[in-house]
C-alpha cells in the first residue's frame, strides 16, 4: 500500500494544484510582445502532469509503455478540459482551445518523456512477466 502511495500521491496534488489556478481569478502577467508564453506554461505544466501520469501506471499497476502512455493520455485530456470548463465559471477567465491543445501537446511529451527516460520501454512493450 506504500508504494502505492508514492506513486499516486504526486499525481493527486499536481491535479489538484492545477484545479486551484483555474479556479483562481489571477491578473495577467505582462509578456514580451509577439511572444505568447501563456502557451509555455501551459504545456511545461501538463507535461508534468502526463510524466507523472505515466508514472503511476508505469510504476504502481506496472503495465507497459503503451499502458501508461494512454492512461496519461487520458488523464490530461481530461484534467486539461475540465481545467478549461472551470474557467468559463471563473470571472476574468475564459476557456481557450489553444490553452487545451498546449495542455495536450505538453501533456503527451510529458509522459513520452517519462517512458523512454525512465522506464526503458518504448511504447508497444510490455515488462516480462
Amino acid at each position: 500500500m506504500r508504494a502505492l502511495k508514492s506513486y499516486y500521491v504526486p499525481l493527486a496534488a499536481w491535479i489538484a494544484v492545477l484545479i486551484v489556478f483555474a479556479f483562481a481569478s489571477l491578473p495577467e502577467s505582462p509578456q514580451p510582445p509577439a511572444m505568447n508564453i501563456d502557451k509555455v506554461r501551459h504545456a511545461a505544466a501538463y507535461a508534468l502532469l502526463g510524466a507523472l501520469a505515466a508514472r503511476a501506471m508505469a510504476g504502481a499497476v506496472r503495465r507497459g509503455g503503451t499502458f501508461s502512455f494512454v492512461v496519461a493520455f487520458f488523464t490530461v485530456t481530461l484534467v486539461g478540459a475540465g481545467t478549461e470548463g472551470i474557467q468559463i465559471l471563473v470571472p476574468g477567465r475564459s476557456a481557450d482551445i489553444v490553452d487545451l491543445g498546449a495542455d495536450l501537446a505538453g501533456g503527451v511529451a510529458g509522459a513520452l518523456a517519462y517512458l523512454w527516460a525512465f522506464t526503458g520501454r518504448p511504447l508497444g512493450t510490455e515488462p516480462d512477466s
